[in-house]
């Protein structure tokens, strides 16, 4: 995976703009927020080690297993139900080697689609 260079935003200088004091302050202050996100995104990015949409549907609640090559036990796993047959909601997502489990509250019927992102640790969220 090609990683994203993500070049940190100058703060502009504050005595070339015809700016007030709170402007100025407020363009620094938002200025800082984008750097701090690039720098999480990047990270996130640095230990994303799989994405995908399965389709999990069909085989009763769970545990449902998700075959990821390289995933590791001691990954962390992201998954959104994104529709499924019957009103559910994902109850456990267990990490394992080269896959990961989840459980849902009841059987999600003939289709259960789900989203994940595997990382190898907890990304850090945004500010």
């Amino acid at each position: 995976m090609a990683l994203i260079n993500l070049n940190i935003v100058d703060t502009p200088i504050e005595e070339q703009t015809n700016f007030g004091p709170d402007m100025k302050r407020w363009l620094t202050t938002t200025t800082d927020i984008i750097n701090t996100n690039f720098l999480i995104l990047n990270q996130a990015i640095t230990q994303l080690v799989a994405v995908g949409q399965t389709d999990v549907g069909g085989a009763g609640a769970g545990p449902l297993t998700v075959t990821v090559p390289g995933m590791l036990s001691t990954n962390f796993v992201n998954v959104t139900l994104i529709s499924s047959s019957n009103p559910v909601t994902i109850t456990n997502v267990t990490p394992g080697n080269g896959s990961f489990t989840v459980t849902f509250s009841g059987d999600p019927g003939a289709s259960a689609v789900i989203n994940y992102q595997v990382f190898t640790v907890q990304p850090e969220t945004g500010v």
